[in-house]
């Protein structure tokens, strides 16, 4: 199964701050296991979700896995990523969509933290 991953950020106006998913991205395509890796951002830049997810269609995705880049599951990762997939998917229904936990919610979070921590010292 052609599986495609799409790194979903927020999205800003202030330039170059797209970058940390961009990098994200980068980083899954050196570990590998996924044919196709994309980034996508809900707000300011481009491209928005669904184009993302054209662009893995495009590509025979067989399966898209959604990762919200987000570290709170708010408005957006519990209503509105939610509303894309599920939009996509009546676009799509040959393709299996879905969506990950945030990346915030992730167990490892807590190593983060204590890394970011140790660096400040």
């Amino acid at each position: 199964m052609k599986t495609a991953v799409i790194i979903l950020g927020h999205g800003s106006r202030s330039k170059g701050a797209d970058e940390t998913v961009k990098r994200a991205v980068v980083e899954v395509k050196k570990i590998g296991g996924y044919e196709i890796v994309e980034h996508a951002f809900l707000q300011y830049v481009r491209p928005t979700p669904l184009e993302a997810l054209e662009t893995c269609v495009r590509q025979q995705a067989e399966k898209i896995v959604i990762v919200p880049f987000f570290i709170q599951p708010g408005v957006h990762v519990s209503r509105d990523i939610q509303e894309i997939a599920e939009e996509a998917k009546k676009q799509h229904s040959n393709i299996d969509i879905v969506v990950t936990d945030c990346v915030g919610a992730h167990p490892l979070m807590a190593k983060i933290v204590t890394d970011l921590i140790g660096e400040a010292r």
